[in-house]
């Protein structure tokens, strides 16, 4: 296995800790303290990332600068609560740079963009179910995916990953044994809100897909920021 993988390995192995810590330990208190784990976990796995280097000012300036996009994306839309650009902000960054950098992005985003909606025990799990979002489309689509393949797979990440892991959060503080008709009563519920947000994020990725990799890219040949 190599030294990358086992990285991410530990990476997620502690996150989910964390997240169990908080449900079963802390029973949703201190979430602060959960969401600031998960970040400062996430980013000792960027910086260990670069097995031969370490990341530019220039990438770290570029990462900053997209996690600010894509919070601003969500608080722009405030006012259509499941329709946000954030994931295919978080998914194109990933794209760009490679998986790490969209698992970063994506948790970030996510904790400080709560500060405009509110922190609350779900987010520990909107951080790390974002950052899945974009860490996957960074193992998906190492060599670029064409705009549909991006735009689909935004759809159906946001609805499985996204609305799966957040709401285990739901499930969890309903019952601490959760039956089937409960799970099912959970995620059937959240199930048309999830499938909202993900079609919004099929339709972001589809129009600014191409528009927004493009600069980055250029940027990235420009200064050779990153080799995925």
């Amino acid at each position: 296995m190599q030294k990358k993988n086992v990285i991410n390995l530990i990476m997620f192995l502690g996150i989910a800790f964390l997240l169990w810590y908080g449900i079963f330990v802390l029973k949703g208190k201190d979430y602060y303290y959960i969401s600031l784990g998960i970040i400062l976990i996430g980013l000792i796995g960027f910086l260990l990332s670069f097995e031969k280097s370490r990341p530019t000012v220039a990438l770290l300036t570029i990462i900053a600068a997209l996690c600010a996009v894509s919070i601003a994306s969500r608080i722009a839309f405030f006012f259509l609560p499941q329709v946000k650009p954030i994931a295919a902000v978080v998914i194109i960054t990933s794209v760009a740079f490679g998986a790490e950098s969209g698992f970063i992005t994506g948790a970030v985003s996510a904790f400080v963009s709560n500060f405009y909606f509110g922190q609350n025990p779900s987010t520990p799990f909107q951080m790390f179910a974002l950052g899945m979002v974009g860490f996957v489309a960074g193992v998906l689509f190492r060599k670029r995916g064409s705009r549909l393949a991006v735009a689909l797979y935004g759809l159906f990440s946001v609805v499985i990953i996204y609305g799966g892991i957040v709401d285990i959060n739901t499930l969890f503080f309903i019952s601490q044994e959760p039956t089937v008709e409960i799970v099912a009563g959970v995620y059937l519920k959240g199930f048309p809100f999830n499938l909202m947000f993900g079609a919004s994020t099929f339709a972001f990725l589809f129009l600014l897909y191409h528009p927004i990799l493009n600069r980055l890219e250029r940027i990235q040949k420009k200064y050779r920021l990153i080799d995925k």
